[in-house]
């Protein structure tokens, strides 16, 4: 009875209480611990970039893809903002630079081909190149407030190859119809300063003893195949000499003002070339073969030899054919 009256009597044991922690402390402590993530965050951005810079040292530019950067799109057109390395010296810190471009919405992959521009060559008389005639069209362009002269082209639709878009293509413009002869191997790029837009170049022979083709030679401009724009923008074919084309590209710029293609000006412009290389092997303007006297051989089945054929090809060559 007495030990529980003592307890009684003790006054009760006091317990240390910790003061809580004011709310300025609890603001230090966020400041701090947000302070070490971004620190993180800068390691790792540093460690990033050093990796890039190695990747980048002496090598070629390159595209970061997963940094592209989609500004806006319409129905036929999308701009991105592209993100590139280029080549470092020792020591320098990688950075990312910058390029807009523009893109077409109907581009299956980065890689795949957009269009097809087609050559096609009218044979009238096989026995005189002069009066071949290359087959173009004339259309207004809005983006250059102009009408413009241009190989015949397309787009190259999800479910066809480059072939058949052009027979196709070739067609609807000129109502000619044509056989491919020849496709580029590789994709042309049409303005790569601007757009990744990429076309095919084809060769067309255009047989004209068809009835179709005659006929059609000789209608009117327009193709019964155009519909939508390009018949509102007047797409009408044009018919322009092999020989001579530069001249005749610029004679229609100067008398109506049209734009031309670049392709079809490059076209012209290395065949002028090619003509003024066969004129400077004239005299008087009369053309001058010489007579080259050869010793020819044949095999047991009457094929040329060797030997033989390295003559004909030397003489070739030395009387400016080859």
């Amino acid at each position: 009875m007495q030990n529980t009256a003592i307890q009684k009597a003790l006054p009760p044991a006091e317990v240390e209480e910790k003061p809580a922690a004011s709310t300025d402390d609890a603001k230090i402590n966020e400041q701090k611990e947000a302070a070490e993530t971004a620190k993180q965050s800068a390691t790792l951005e540093t460690e990033a970039l050093k990796a890039d810079a190695r990747k980048t040292e002496n090598a070629l530019p390159r595209v970061d893809f997963d940094k592209t950067e989609t500004v806006c799109t319409t129905r036929w057109i999308r701009l991105d903002t592209l993100s590139y390395h280029v080549p470092l010296a020792k020591g320098d810190v990688a950075t990312l630079r910058k390029w807009d471009r523009a893109v077409r919405t109907t581009k299956q992959s980065e890689n795949s081909i957009d269009a097809v521009v087609i050559l096609a060559i009218l044979k009238n008389d096989v026995d005189d190149p002069t009066k071949d005639e290359i087959v173009c069209v004339k259309q207004f362009r809005p983006p250059v407030d102009a009408y413009t002269i241009e190989l015949p082209a397309g787009l190259i639709d999800a479910d066809e190859d480059v072939a058949s878009a052009a027979t196709r293509e070739f067609e609807e413009e000129t109502g000619y119809v044509g056989e491919v002869a020849s496709v580029s191997p590789n994709a042309s790029y049409l303005s790569p300063g601007l757009t990744n837009e990429s076309a095919s170049l084809v060769r067309l022979e255009v047989d004209m003893t068809l009835d179709r083709n005659i006929r059609n030679h000789e209608s009117r401009k327009l193709s019964d195949g155009l519909e939508g724009c390009e018949k509102d923008r007047g797409l009408e074919k044009l018919l322009l000499p092999r020989v001579g084309l530069l001249e005749a590209l610029h004679g229609l710029q100067e008398e109506e003002g049209v734009k031309v293609f670049t392709a079809l000006y490059s076209l012209a412009l290395g065949m002028s070339v090619s003509e003024t290389k066969r004129g400077s092997k004239t005299v008087n303007d009369t053309p001058h073969f010489p007579l080259v006297h050869l010793e020819l051989e044949d095999d047991d089945r009457n094929h040329p030899t060797s030997a033989t054929a390295h003559q004909v090809t030397s003489a070739l060559r030395d009387t400016g054919f080859l």
